[in-house]
């Protein structure tokens, strides 16, 4: 013969027919017997039965309005505008942030790039107006300064070529003495 498990009183199988009134008449019979004799079954028992008791009298659950679905589908919807206007707010003040930052590191260095330029055209207009000034000057005492030129080139010539220096005084007689006396040759 095999064992049934329904047939221990303690198994769940058995606690399961129990509670949903799966018992035969016969089977009533013994289960009532059973919690005269057996006090655990018979604690277990009334607690069960209160909890039934009190389940059965409690309040029936709330029901959902009946726009609930649209209303709940709303809110996410919103709040989900929300988020991404959130975050375009956010993106565009980080990007202001970045670019007032990086503008003002431009700025800056632009205006470093702004003096040294200033201060090179300024010196290379120091420097063109002194060069002027100097040519100027030097054209003003050429006329000044022209025999004494020709005299150093003179001695210079004298010295560096002894073979013709007498071809030189010759030239220099020559010249003085056609302007002297106007002749052409």
């Amino acid at each position: 013969m095999l064992f049934d498990p329904t047939d221990d009183v303690h198994s769940d199988a058995w606690w399961m027919r129990v509670c949903e009134d799966a018992l035969s008449p016969q089977e009533e019979a013994d289960w009532q017997v059973h919690l005269v004799q057996c006090e655990a079954c018979r604690l277990e028992w009334v607690a069960l039965t209160h909890v039934d008791m009190l389940l059965r009298c409690a309040a029936p659950p709330p029901l959902l309005a009946p726009d609930f679905a649209a209303q709940t589908v709303e809110r996410i919807v919103h709040k989900q505008k929300v988020r991404h206007m959130l975050r375009f707010v956010i993106g565009m003040l980080a990007l202001g942030l970045v670019a007032w930052i990086g503008w003002s590191y431009f700025a800056v260095m632009l205006a470093g790039v702004v003096r040294v330029l200033d201060v090179v055209i300024s010196g290379h207009q120091i420097l063109f107006a002194a060069l002027v000034r100097t040519l100027g000057g030097l054209a003003a005492m050429a006329t000044a300064l022209l025999p004494l030129i020709l005299g150093i080139t003179g001695v210079i010539l004298l010295f560096l070529t002894p073979n013709s220096v007498l071809a030189s005084v010759a030239f220099v007689w020559f010249s003085r003495h056609k302007r002297a006396t106007g002749t052409t040759l």
